[in-house]
């Protein structure tokens, strides 16, 4: 499998933040996902275990090589778990593509994961993680390519009370370091939260989600998506589930996403 992959020619997208970049969506969708993504896209993905305590989240990597398999939902075939990654995928095969290359997703997201409980800072474990997931990526051969990143993160910080400011340098220096390492003008696109949960705690949330807004408008080749419409878990499924999106929105996600991944594409 290994001697296959290396010969595979992979633009390689980042994906990183907490739950709703994991993907905890469940439900119906009006259109499950078609075969085009069968061979030309796949995960790379660290080994791990995830302990959610109460004042922290225990991640913890095993010493094992990282794992490449061909991008799927998770969960099971009755329950599928849905992940935006997988129309993002959809549509850049369909527009961006080209015949000789493959398309890999860097899986770096964990649930419940922030700067507040010190994760995603510069010197963090779960953020060095994800360089080091991004290095193996492009060492796997010479022509590969990290093409962008897509970020969904902030509720943590939210609730946990993050000052707005402190938030909005953190996430700048993150955003500042990936450019720094992969590309100067590589796209940066990240998105609002569930609107269910966010108008249920809106004082927390409207000032961190604003320093998202802001950092993005200043710091170029970005952009921010809008979810006011798409539905939680518990909206489409009622299962009490407020904070992730659901399986359908997921996909709606994903597709804006590409889309405005498009546009910061044809201004570099």
């Amino acid at each position: 499998m290994f001697m296959e992959i290396k010969n595979m020619k992979f633009d390689i997208i980042i994906q990183a933040g907490q739950s709703n970049a994991e993907g905890l969506g469940v439900g119906p969708v009006s259109a499950e996902y078609m075969p085009i993504l069968s061979g030309n896209v796949y995960y790379l993905e660290a080994e791990k275990t995830v302990e959610h305590l109460p004042e922290t989240v225990r991640v913890t990597y095993a010493d094992t090589p990282f794992i490449i398999t061909p991008a799927k939902e998770r969960g099971s075939e009755q329950n599928p778990v849905g992940d935006f990654a997988m129309s993002f995928g959809e549509a850049y095969v369909k527009g961006n593509l080209q015949n000789d290359r493959k398309l890999l997703i860097v899986r770096a997201a964990i649930g419940g994961t922030g700067f507040v409980k010190k994760q995603w800072g510069l010197e963090d474990q779960v953020y060095l993680k994800m360089i080091e997931l991004a290095d193996y990526a492009l060492s796997i051969n010479e022509e590969n390519r990290i093409v962008g990143v897509l970020w969904h993160q902030g509720e943590c910080d939210a609730f946990e009370k993050n000052e707005p400011n402190v938030f909005k340098q953190q996430l700048a220096s993150l955003i500042q370091d990936i450019r720094k390492r992969y590309g100067k003008n590589l796209p940066f696109i990240a998105g609002d939260f569930v609107s269910e949960w966010k108008q249920k705690n809106i004082s927390d949330c409207e000032p961190i989600v604003e320093k998202i807004r802001e950092v993005l408008r200043e710091t170029g080749h970005s952009a921010f998506i809008e979810t006011s419409d798409l539905l939680s878990n518990n909206q489409k499924n009622g299962n009490g589930d407020d904070i992730h999106f659901c399986r359908e929105a997921l996909c709606i996600l994903g597709c804006r996403y590409y889309d405005a991944f498009r546009e910061i594409c044809s201004l570099i």
